[in-house]
């Protein structure tokens, strides 16, 4: 009898460990279903976020640029964030004609730097390397940067002439700008300012 019971209760644990065991289902091909979990979509970029594209290894790289344009009332800045695939003074320039800060068909003519700052020279927030911490060359920035324009507004303000300044110095890491159109002189040196 003992022997009975011991075998029934060893069919039982048998029955209940395969009925606790996941099993796959099979459809009509005999291929095996993916479950739910491995079905959904994975994604390190956070929550909320599917991707299940892979990146497009061929697609431009991209540089950020901050673009400065007077406000509507003309006593503030306003500044933008754009992309483009080359960074330079004629990329600079078509946005600048984008925001209606320079004309149609103004071209960057010449861009040219000289000078450098050494990077804990140019403001705050830059560390010196401490005792242990790995040397690497300190960035520079250009002390000065000379823009000759095809052209420029002839009723400009203030306002323009900072917000060329401001896109200029800070994307293209001057501290310094000059502005000139032919023989003209239209900024002398003048320097990033957020009025």
């Amino acid at each position: 009898m003992k022997r009975a019971i011991m075998c029934f209760i060893g069919a039982m644990m048998v029955f209940s460990l395969a009925a606790c065991t996941p099993t796959t289902e099979k459809n009509k091909t005999g291929e095996v279903k993916q479950t739910e979990a491995a079905q959904a979509p994975t994604s390190k970029q956070g929550p909320g976020v599917v991707t299940d594209k892979n990146p497009d290894m061929d697609a431009p790289q991209l540089e950020v640029v901050s673009i400065y344009a007077p406000a509507e009332d003309g006593n503030k800045l306003n500044v933008k964030m754009e992309s483009v695939e080359t960074l330079d003074a004629q990329s600079l320039v078509d946005l600048l004609i984008q925001y209606k800060v320079l004309e149609d068909g103004t071209k960057a003519v010449s861009y040219k730097t000289e000078g450098s700052v050494a990077s804990e020279e140019v403001g705050p927030g830059i560390a010196k390397p401490q005792p242990g911490m790995p040397t690497e060359a300190p960035a520079q920035q250009d002390e000065y940067g000379t823009l000759e324009l095809s052209q420029f507004p002839s009723d400009a303000k203030d306002q323009v002439i900072q917000a060329v300044v401001n896109t200029f110095t800070e994307n293209l890491n001057v501290q310094y700008l000059t502005i000139t159109v032919g023989d003209k002189t239209i900024a002398d040196k003048q320097g990033f300012s957020d009025k």
